[in-house]
Parts: structure tokens; sequence; C-alpha cells
């Protein structure tokens, strides 16, 4: 049974065939995605999950897999989240449903009033946090039925970025038991493997979402100026987007930590698009501020238009965004964010990524891919998130690319 679960991989045996218990010690730490599969009894067929002399080979093949589900559960839930997301953009652009509003019951003789006294107000300021911001516009916007969708939407994506969360995610849960566990019986040493196995491109990908729904949001009621029906004047609105630019930062730190090129660049466009849409509308800041905040998109516009020109296949469709928000700083002329036939392609092929019948990879960043056919690689590509090396030839693996081994056993082959 030793040599069926392949106990001389993960301890040092003796080599006294004699001896009852031959494991003399640990081989090396427990890697993520290191086993084979989840194997059985190879005479009852069945799971070998309580004998505990195999404990730490399951466990870390229960962990593998549970990460495994983990990635193809969050995928299947982005798509479409992002094509409602474009849904939702698409009905809020639309002058044809401007006029459209939610019925909404009759105001009295006094009610009507206050209305009336609110309409000679000053115009609207939007600061604090981006959850204030919105909130904002929306309950001013709350009889206009192009906004409904929308904010739907954005309850959706909130939702799911706080399950994608590297807490929410099963390793992550399992570390901080262990942890615990170690913290009460005096061991200081730290599981080192976490951050390797940590699956953070959904949460990176929903971040960006967010964003746009953000400020799909914030440029629709800010463009389309004017009185609403809650008597909210967003004509000459006054804005401070210090929040939303410092969150674009950190989308950018983070994406460049963990080689995701086209969720760095999205971070430097909206970052730069907040800018555009805050010039001339700051509550706090002095022409002087606003100039440097200026150049300072600029300089972001060109690391973004140098990225897609390292990482095409990665940023296929961002090279004309980059153009259009120049544009913007350039001539105060304002576009909203769309799905350009690239990015679709993008999300099509993102439904489609992990549902092929071959063998499960990771490369040299750790992000996973499948190989299909035979399932072994023939051929080199480009990761599709980072464009490091993967793929292979006759049969072998690039260096750097790793074999999800297991993993694919549910997964790639259902």
């Amino acid at each position: 049974m030793d040599g069926h679960m392949d106990m001389s991989k993960y301890y040092t045996m003796s080599s006294d065939n004699n001896i009852e218990n031959p494991i003399i010690g640990l081989k090396s730490s427990s890697v993520p995605f290191s086993s084979s599969d989840l194997k059985n009894c190879p005479l009852c067929r069945k799971p070998l999950r309580n004998i505990n002399r195999y404990g730490r080979i399951v466990r870390r093949a229960w962990i593998d897999e549970a990460t495994k589900k983990f990635i193809v559960w969050a995928n299947a839930q982005f798509v479409p989240l992002a094509s409602r997301m474009e849904q939702a953009e698409a009905k809020l652009q639309n002058p044809g449903a401007e006029n459209q509003t939610i019925k909404s019951p009759l105001l009295d003789h006094a009610a009507l009033s206050q209305a009336f006294d609110r309409l000679s107000l000053e115009p609207v300021r939007l600061t604090g946090s981006r959850d204030q911001q919105i909130h904002a516009v929306l309950k001013a916007q709350k009889t206009n039925a192009r906004y409904k969708d929308i904010s739907l939407v954005r309850t959706d994506i909130k939702h799911f970025l706080r399950k994608v969360d590297e807490l929410e995610q099963p390793i992550s849960r399992i570390h901080a038991l262990v942890q615990d566990a170690r913290k009460h019986r005096g061991v200081r040493t730290e599981v080192t493997d976490v951050p390797s196995v940590l699956q953070v491109r959904n949460r990176l990908l929903a971040t960006v979402l967010l964003f746009r729904c953000d400020y799909s949001i914030l440029f629709n009621s800010i463009t389309h100026s004017g009185g609403t029906a809650s008597g909210v004047i967003f004509q000459d609105c006054r804005i401070n987007l210090a929040v939303n630019r410092k969150d674009c930062e950190d989308l950018i730190q983070d994406s460049r930590s963990r080689h995701q090129p086209a969720q760095e660049v999205e971070g430097l466009l909206y970052h730069s698009r907040f800018v555009a849409l805050e010039r001339g509308r700051s509550i706090n800041l002095s022409d002087a501020d606003m100039t440097t905040l200026v150049d300072q998109a600029h300089d972001h516009l060109h690391l973004a238009r140098s990225i897609c020109k390292i990482h095409p296949g990665q940023t296929a469709g961002m090279l004309s965004e980059v153009s259009e928000v120049e544009k913007m700083l350039r001539d105060a002329t304002f576009y909203a964010p769309v799905t350009n036939a690239e990015k679709a392609a993008v999300y099509a092929a993102m439904a489609q990524s992990f549902q092929g019948t071959g063998h499960w990879y990771y490369c040299a960043n750790g992000h996973p891919f499948t190989v299909g056919e035979c399932g072994m690689p023939m051929q080199t590509a480009r990761c599709p998130q980072c464009d490091a090396t993967v793929g292979g030839t006759d049969h072998q693996p690039a260096a750097g690319v790793t074999r999800a081994a297991d993993l694919e056993a549910d997964f790639g082959r259902r």
C-alpha cells in the first residue's frame, strides 16, 4: 500500500525492509499541486481518507481538488456576470430610455413644495467612498429606469468579489486553521506555500468590472446633466474621486505583482478616466494640483500603451481604449467604455477555458491552462494571462511549466 501511495515521494524511507515502520522523516514540504490523484484502495476501491498513515498525502490532494473546484466555479460565475454588465451598460447609455421612469407615489402639496425647494439648492457633491458616491447617484436616479439594471448588477459584482477574495478560498481557510493550531501549540514556523496556490485572477477581473460599473454610473449621471425626479441637479456637480484613484493604484500594483498585464492596463485606464471626469469638477483640487494629476494620467497611459505592445495577446483591444482616454484628457471629449470585438473574444475564450478534455498545467507564474487532444503539450504558446511560455514540445512541458496533476481528473475529463 505504501508503494501504491508513493510514500517515498513525500517521506525519507529506511533501506531496511525488515523494520516495522520504514519512515525516517519528511522528505520536503508538501508542495501545492504535487499530488498525483485521490487514490483509493487497489483492492476494494474505497477511499483512504480516514487512514492516518496516508493523511498527509490524501489531504494534500483534497486541498488541490478544492482549489481546482474554486477555479472552475469562479470562472463559470464571472463570464455571465460580465455579459450582464455589458447589457446593463448598454441600457444605461441608451438615449431612448432617457424618459423611462419607474412609477412612484404621487406627492402631496407639502412634499411637492419640498421637491421644488430642493431644485433650487446647489448642485450635488459626490465625495467619500465609492459606495457613498454610487449610493448618492442611485438615490437621485431611483425613478429612472435606465439605472435599475446596472444597480442590480453592481450588487451582484460586489457579492461575487467577496466570494473570490483570497481569505474565502479553501487553502486560505485551511492555512488559518493550521496557523491557529500551531500558535496554540507554541510552534513558530510559518506555512509559506499559500501565496503560490491562491487564485487571484477572478478577484482582479471582478475588481475591474466593479470599476467599469462605477465609472459608467458616474459618467452617465454627470454627462446626462440636469435635474432628476428627486430634485438633485447633476449639472455643474462637484466631485472628489481621490478614493477612486487610490483604488486604481492598488489594482495596478496588485496586478503587476501577480503578473496580470491586462488588469494592470485596466487599472491605468480607469485611473486616467477618473482624472478626466474630475477635471473641471473637483471639490478641493487647485488648478496646479489638477495639472499634476493630468500629467500623471498621461504617464499612466504611456505605460499602458507600452504594456499593450509588450503583451498584445493579453491586452487585445486595449490599445484603442488607450487612444480614447488620451483624447478624453486632451479634448475633454468623453467616451464610455465598451466591450469591443477583441474583449468579447477574450470572454468567449474564458467561457471555454476549463471545459476541455486534456490535462491541466500551470505556467511559471502559477496561472492555469489546459492542453487538449492527447493532453500532452506538442507546441509552445503564451500564457493568456501573463505571456509566459506555456505548452511544450514532444509531449514534454516547457521550462517553468508544471503539471496540475490530480486536478484535471475531476474537471478536465468531464
